[in-house]
């Protein structure tokens, strides 16, 4: 849909609220639209959110850029790509399809870290980013992502109980919270007879306009799937071994993880410890200068949030740590206990004391456990 005259002043004022950290690239009508949709037009709650998401755009993970780079992170050898493109069916909508049903989630968490599994993610996520704004320049009307989720080959079993309450449910949070209102519908096919029973533990875990946007279809999908997008944006594997259309998609199916890439270290002998209670936060702080690399390994016993601050020349006496400049990005729930520990490093922009900072605001009992190692070279 065009934009309204209304939209326009709500886009504009959210436009001046935010000005100082919106880039050209960002810095769209139909990019604002959607945050003011997705939460319903609320600037006193959409302001920090999109603050946030800007702050994470600017970080060393550089988004903007990101869509142009080569697909080339590990787990996108496991993890294959689906944007198929325009529906043809329904208007202004590109496709996406994941295999739900046979990536090896589980194998992926068992190899690589959760923030690595995330910048992987976050490359995908750009890159539907990028061909929705293209389409929106294109039709100058406000364009979304059907995100195709495959079923084939789901299990339900005590690893997909674990995955929906943990690693995929913490990719689904991070996925509303970044990139809002991006997805136009869920639609879910080759739905085996079970749904009923992953549904119930999937359901409250999704945010509600997420929840909202799933379509299960039944098992007449094959025909229903396509008053919803051409053959041509669905995969050719849908057909019968004997039939060559009528989905004619090349989309590569994806390959487990190798068992023996599985992690299998444990936390280091020269490891420092770190408690926070449940609702508190916690921090470790080390000086850093100029151009050294900051490293570091996490391992914790349950969820946690993490980013890491530049503390101000000055002290200004001040926990508050929207004061600090953040140089890596703002983790709001990353899910524990740890499988493979949280391993990444940045180089730091000056010389400066560097806060890497923990939350524990997800548990009311729970005492977060962390053991890390923190390294400057």
């Amino acid at each position: 849909m065009s934009i309204s005259e209304t939209d326009r002043v709500a886009i504009n004022e959210l436009r001046e609220a935010v000005k100082e950290h919106l880039t050209p690239y960002y810095d769209t009508d139909f990019n604002l639209l959607r945050w003011l949709k997705g939460h319903d037009y609320k600037l006193d709650v959409i302001k920090p959110k999109l603050i946030n998401h800007l702050l994470f755009r600017k970080s060393d993970w550089d988004l903007d850029a990101l869509a142009e780079k080569p697909r080339d992170h590990p787990v996108h050898h496991h993890w294959k790509t689906g944007l198929t493109g325009e529906s043809g069916i329904i208007p202004n909508t590109i496709v996406n399809i994941e295999q739900t049903g046979s990536n090896d989630y589980w194998g992926m968490l068992q190899s690589y870290p959760t923030n690595e599994v995330l910048r992987a993610r976050v490359h995908d996520l750009e890159s539907m980013l990028k061909a929705v704004m293209e389409l929106e320049k294109k039709t100058n009307q406000q364009c979304s992502v059907i995100y195709i989720m495959d079923l084939t080959g789901i299990k339900f079993d005590k690893k997909t109980i674990t995955l929906l309450t943990g690693g995929l449910s913490a990719i689904s949070a991070f996925m509303a919270e970044h990139y809002v209102e991006l997805v136009h519908s869920f639609v879910l096919v080759n739905v085996p007879a079970f749904i009923s029973a992953i549904w119930t533990i999937a359901k409250p875990l999704l945010p509600e306009r997420t929840r909202n946007k799933c379509n299960i279809l039944n098992s007449d999908w094959r025909v229903d799937v396509l008053k919803m997008a051409n053959g041509e944006c669905l995969p050719s594997y849908w057909n019968d071994e004997e039939d060559d259309g009528p989905f004619t998609a090349p989309i590569e199916k994806c390959v487990p993880f190798p068992e023996e890439n599985y992690y299998k270290g444990k936390v280091p002998e020269n490891a420092e410890h770190l408690s926070v209670s449940a609702g508190k936060t916690g921090f470790v702080e080390i000086e850093v200068k100029t151009g050294q690399t900051l490293s570091w390994e996490i391992h914790t016993n349950g969820h946690f949030a993490f980013a890491i601050y530049e503390l101000p020349l000055v002290p200004n006496n001040s926990d508050d740590i929207s004061n600090y400049t953040r140089v890596y990005p703002l983790f709001s729930k990353i899910p524990g206990p740890t499988i493979v520990p949280c391993l990444d490093k940045i180089e730091c922009p000056s010389s400066a004391t560097y806060r890497l900072w923990f939350g524990n605001q997800h548990a009311w009992f729970h005492t977060l456990k962390i053991d890390y190692v923190v390294k400057v070279e």
